[in-house]
C-alpha cells in the first residue's frame, strides 16, 4: 500500500511564480512592420485600382508626354492647364492616394524651392518658382500613375515605348523579388514581436540575424531563378501578351494631342 507521503507535489511546483518581465521598447519593430505593410499596401495587384479601363502604355505614354511638354514650355498658362487637368483627375480617385500623390510632389517641390532659392538672392532670378511648379506637377503624374497601376502593367506597358526586352525583365524581376523578400522580411520581423518577452539588451543581433536569413533566401532564389530559366531555354526575349484595343484605349493619346495643342498656343 502506497504511502501518504509520495502523493506529495514537490516543492518547486507549490512555490508561486512571481517572475515579472521588463518593459522593453519595441517602437523600431512596430514601426518597421508598419512600413512593410504600408509598401505592400501600394504594390500588391488586388490593391492597386485603374483608374479607368485605359491600357497602360498609352497612359504611360501621357505621363511621359506631360513631363515633356511641362519641361519645355517658359509659359505658366500651359503648366495651369495641367494643374486643372490633374486636380480634375485626382477628384475621382481614393482619399489614401490623393494623400499620398500631394504629400510626395510637395516634397520635391520644397525641395527643389530650396535648392533653387539662391539663384533668386543673388541674382534675383523668378526660375525657382516655374521649375518648383513644374517638378511637383511631373512628379504629381509619375506618382498618380505609380499607385493606380499593377507594376506587372507598368513593366509590359514599357514594351510600347520600345525599351529593350532585357531591361524590363530586369526591372520586372526586380520589383517580384522585391516583394518577395519584403514579405519574409515582415514574417520574421512578426515573428520576433510575438517571441519577445523582457528586455532585450542586443537588439542588434535579432535584426542582424533577420538580415542574414533574408540574404541567403535571397541567394538561394537567385540559384533556383537562374536553374528554371536554363531548364525553361529562357534566350532573353521578354514578350508581353498582346491584347485588343479598345476605344477607350485611344483617350490619353487624345488628351495628349489636346495638350499638345495648348502647348503650341502657349509658346
Amino acid at each position: 500500500m502506497a504511502q501518504k507521503n509520495d502523493f506529495k507535489l514537490p516543492e518547486w511546483m507549490n512555490t508561486k511564480n512571481d517572475y515579472v518581465p521588463e518593459k522593453d521598447n519595441h517602437s523600431f519593430i512596430t514601426k518597421t512592420i508598419l512600413s512593410f505593410f504600408k509598401l505592400f499596401r501600394h504594390f500588391h495587384i488586388e490593391k492597386n485600382e485603374n483608374i479607368s479601363q485605359t491600357r497602360a502604355g498609352t497612359r504611360l505614354a501621357l505621363v511621359f508626354g506631360i513631363i515633356l511638354l511641362c519641361a519645355l514650355t517658359k509659359n505658366l498658362f500651359f503648366c495651369a492647364f495641367v494643374a486643372a487637368g490633374l486636380i480634375l483627375l485626382l477628384c475621382f480617385t481614393k482619399i489614401e492616394i490623393l494623400k499620398k500623390v500631394v504629400a510626395t510632389s510637395f516634397i520635391a517641390a520644397l525641395f527643389t524651392f530650396l535648392i533653387m532659392l539662391p539663384s533668386f538672392i543673388f541674382f534675383k532670378s523668378n526660375a525657382f518658382i516655374n521649375i518648383s511648379i513644374k517638378v511637383f506637377l511631373s512628379t504629381s503624374c509619375l506618382i498618380l500613375f505609380a499607385l493606380t497601376t499593377p507594376w506587372n502593367k507598368i513593366t509590359a506597358s514599357l514594351s510600347y515605348i520600345k525599351i529593350p526586352s532585357f531591361v524590363i525583365f530586369v526591372v520586372d524581376l526586380t520589383i517580384h523579388y522585391i516583394l518577395i523578400l519584403g514579405n519574409i522580411s515582415y514574417e520574421l520581423l512578426f515573428a520576433l514581436q510575438l517571441r519577445s518577452v523582457g528586455k532585450n539588451q542586443n537588439k542588434e543581433k535579432s535584426v542582424s540575424g533577420i538580415i542574414g536569413n533574408v540574404f541567403l533566401q535571397s541567394m538561394n532564389m537567385a540559384h533556383e531563378t537562374q536553374e528554371a530559366m536554363e531548364c525553361r531555354l529562357f534566350n532573353g526575349n521578354y514578350v508581353s501578351k498582346k491584347q485588343k484595343s479598345k476605344l477607350m484605349d485611344f483617350i490619353p493619346l487624345v488628351i495628349l494631342i489636346f495638350y499638345t495643342g495648348i502647348y503650341i498656343v502657349a509658346i
